[in-house]
């Protein structure tokens, strides 16, 4: 090799490196707290905490993120929070959801109404991977409160049964019967209310 084209070549390397600034590389992202919409449409905000540093989020779609020691306020879009964190979104359970089936007088029959409603029902419970069921009879108060408190019991029975038969597991719900004494509408005795001649399905 030419010692003389060698050593240029080396000069001309190490001006180059003397010539780049130096860069400090920016602090890695290691915690993001986003605030996302309430299930409600009601504001709602966070405090975050980060040593003596705290930062507010009170709209949609805003994160802190700390970097290091710091912690910043960051504005995000909803269609960038679902293209980064569209593992950890799906992964969030169902929220809880209430469903009512209305019963025709006097039997546990359902209404012809609630029957295409408990179709649809069942379904989305059955759907449900790890979902708690709880199945609440109701009556009016037409007839003797001992009367109605087995009524509710079979109405909730009846739709409890029907929920295992769709692939609800038995041991994931629970059956209560309330018979007269928690009204949807409040009426005085011996008064027929369709309404109240139900059953609450809460799914959490």
């Amino acid at each position: 090799m030419n010692p003389r084209i060698a050593f240029v070549a080396t000069t001309i390397v190490l001006s180059g490196c003397a010539a780049q600034p130096t860069v400090e590389p920016a602090p890695r992202l290691t915690e993001r707290v986003i605030l996302l919409p309430s299930d409600t449409e009601r504001p709602s905000a966070v405090v975050v905490q980060a040593g003596d540093i705290e930062v507010l989020l009170d709209t949609p779609y805003t994160s802190a993120d700390r970097r290091g020691s710091v912690l910043q306020s960051n504005a995000l879009t909803a269609e960038e929070i679902k293209r980064r964190y569209q593992g950890l979104l799906s992964a969030q359970p169902q929220k809880p959801q209430p469903f009512t089936m209305y019963f025709v007088l006097g039997s546990d029959e359902l209404t012809a109404a609630s029957k295409a409603a408990f179709d649809d029902a069942r379904k989305r419970i059955a759907s449900w991977s790890g979902a708690e069921v709880v199945v609440i009879g109701h009556t009016d108060r037409l007839g003797a409160t001992d009367y109605n408190d087995r009524l509710s019991q079979q109405r909730a029975s009846v739709i409890a049964a029907r929920l295992v038969a769709a692939g609800v597991p038995a041991d994931a719900i629970e059956v209560a019967a309330r018979g007269e004494r928690e009204p949807l509408i409040p009426t005085r005795d011996e008064r027929p209310e369709p309404r109240n001649r139900r059953v609450e399905i809460k799914v959490r």
